[in-house]
């Protein structure tokens, strides 16, 4: 990505600014996050997204005591230092909810009714983009509420984020009333009081059974998950990719699902139309793989 050589006025205001109240900001420094962002998980950071970028990486900043973001790029040289990982959950967006876009959830449904209907003994469902883990549970919690009562089912939910500490909040699987507010009456059977936490919810053990959390980056080279799934979620997440990698991902994705396996993406978010092994459904940004 290229950024322009003479900022922006809104680049030059935050620049100003930052100078003023510390911790120093400026072009150079965006211009820097914005490559190494991009080489490392794809997401494409314009100079239009400064004033976030600040917001968000200034407190740790401070927090390590350097007056700049020059300052804090001079320990950044290594590629592998563990503050990447902290800089890379810092500019991500992690917001979720349970059972978010309830379209998706009862398209999944019905296509789990389905293929067990048809005696599937083996399902595998995937949250490519699981953020602080309400997707992957709502899942689960369909899952529970198809098989109760059945038995020689396999059923397992891989669960993905390129976060580590999101990944690591998701696994622990407690939430607050803000979350548990949005659960429909069937899964808040789900949800067992987190002993020491007033006002705070665990998901129930039968539930968490059902999931696995994994690192996975979903721009990167090396993709172990071999397959096939009979649903994958991965929505609200190209968004921050180029048409490129956009694309890259579906077809890999779409590599993945079994032949009448779905696809659900964001509300912003398409299937290329030479991607032909998906097929456009009635479901709003949803697909089935031919």
């Amino acid at each position: 990505m290229i950024l322009s050589a003479d900022p922006a006025p809104e680049m030059r205001a935050i620049a100003e600014a930052s100078a003023a109240t510390g911790p120093a900001f400026d072009a150079r420094d965006m211009r820097f996050f914005a490559r190494e962002i991009r080489a490392r998980v794809g997401i494409l950071l314009p100079e239009s997204k400064a004033a976030l970028v600040f917001r968000r990486l200034a407190p740790r900043v401070r927090a390590l005591g350097f007056a700049s973001f020059a300052e804090y790029r001079s320990i950044l040289a290594d590629a592998d230092s563990p503050e990447w990982e902290r800089i890379v959950g810092l500019l991500t967006t992690n917001h979720s909810r349970f059972f978010r876009e309830i379209h998706h959830f009862k398209l999944l449904q019905r296509h789990l009714e389905g293929r067990l209907a048809d005696g599937a003994r083996r399902i595998r469902l995937w949250s490519a983009a699981c953020a602080a883990g309400q997707e992957p549970y709502s899942m689960a919690m369909i899952l529970a509420r198809l098989l109760d009562g059945r038995t020689g089912v396999d059923a397992r939910v891989l669960a993905t984020d390129v976060d580590r500490e999101i990944l690591a909040a998701a696994e622990a699987g407690c939430f607050g009333p803000e979350d548990v507010g949005h659960l429909p009456r069937f899964a808040r059977g789900y949800m067992r009081p987190e002993p020491g936490a007033a006002g705070r919810l665990a998901v129930a053990p039968e539930i968490r059974g059902f999931v696995r959390f994994r690192y996975h980056n979903l721009v990167g080279d090396s993709w172990p998950m071999r397959g096939p799934f009979d649903a994958i979620l991965c929505r609200n997440m190209l968004i921050y990719l180029s048409a490129e990698d956009q694309a890259r991902v579906v077809r890999r994705l779409a590599d993945l699902l079994r032949p009448g396996g779905i696809l659900c993406l964001g509300h912003s978010e398409v299937a290329r139309k030479d991607e032909t092994r998906l097929t456009r459904i009635e479901v709003a940004s949803s697909y089935v793989r031919t």
